[in-house]
């Protein structure tokens, strides 16, 4: 009976060491398919994370550069801003400027207008005409440009009357109530000399307080009105003229050659 529980017993012992030894193969074997799996796992990993790395990369770059444009716009903007706050203040500063100069040329102008306007009253008659074809300086309606361009062709004709002696015709109206043509000649602005065709009406011209007057006055002498007119239409050869001169503020009359 002993010698048969022995051998029962080491199979039982091999049996048992086998078991081990397959049980250990294939913990091995679970390990190794893990390790490998584990292993793919990592290459994927790195395969994808060099994907990525090389994408964010590239986004990195993209991003860099456009905050670069970024900032060279934003440069240039401040720049423009800056350019645009100066060339708008130098603006505003001429447009002062100029509202200034045009407030000044506003008043200088409506002074002048008001001078002209008082003077116009004086005028001899055929200047009086001249002006109010220029144009009528009390119209509201009136620019400041066409006001300017108006005052300046009344001063051209009032200086250009003044520079000559100039000789026109035109009815007055004597004290008897009758139309009366006349020659007149006219020595600026200021004195004038009339006479008829028949030598029987004859006075004198001048600028006053209540507008331009006539005046006959027998004591002239109308032949040498006539001939101071026939002299300046070249009817006559050059000679000596003697007219009277009445002052416009005492109406002294006083000889002048």
């Amino acid at each position: 009976m002993r010698s048969l529980i022995k051998p029962i017993s080491v199979v039982i012992a091999l049996c048992s060491t086998m078991a081990v030894k397959a049980d250990t193969v294939s913990e091995l074997e679970q390990l190794v398919n893990k390790w490998l799996q584990i292993e793919n796992q990592n290459t994927e990993l790195n395969t994808h994370w060099l994907e990525q790395k090389s994408s964010m990369e590239q986004t990195l770059t993209l991003l860099n550069a456009e905050q670069q444009q970024l900032s060279e716009l934003n440069q240039r903007r401040k720049k423009s801003t800056s350019e645009l706050a100066q060339k708008r203040e130098q603006l505003v500063t001429q447009q002062s400027e100029l509202e200034n100069a045009q407030q000044q040329l506003n008043d200088q102008l409506a002074r002048i207008s008001g001078q002209l306007l008082s003077l116009q009253v004086q005028l001899p008659p055929p200047l009086l005409s001249s002006w109010k074809n220029a144009g009528d300086l009390s119209d509201s309606k009136l620019s400041t440009t066409d006001k300017l361009q108006t005052a300046l062709k009344m001063l051209t004709l009032l200086n250009d009357f003044q520079q000559r002696i100039s000789i026109h015709e035109m009815a007055i109206k004597h004290p008897d109530g009758q139309e009366v043509w006349v020659k007149q000649l006219y020595l600026g602005a200021a004195q004038a000399w009339f006479v008829s065709e028949d030598l029987s009406y004859v006075g004198i011209g001048f600028p006053s307080d209540l507008g331009w007057q006539w005046e006959f006055d027998s004591s002239i002498n109308a032949e040498q009105v006539a001939l101071g007119i026939a002299v300046q239409q070249k009817k006559r050869a050059a000679d000596w003229v003697t007219l009277p001169i009445l002052s416009y503020v005492n109406k002294n009359q006083q000889g002048a050659k």
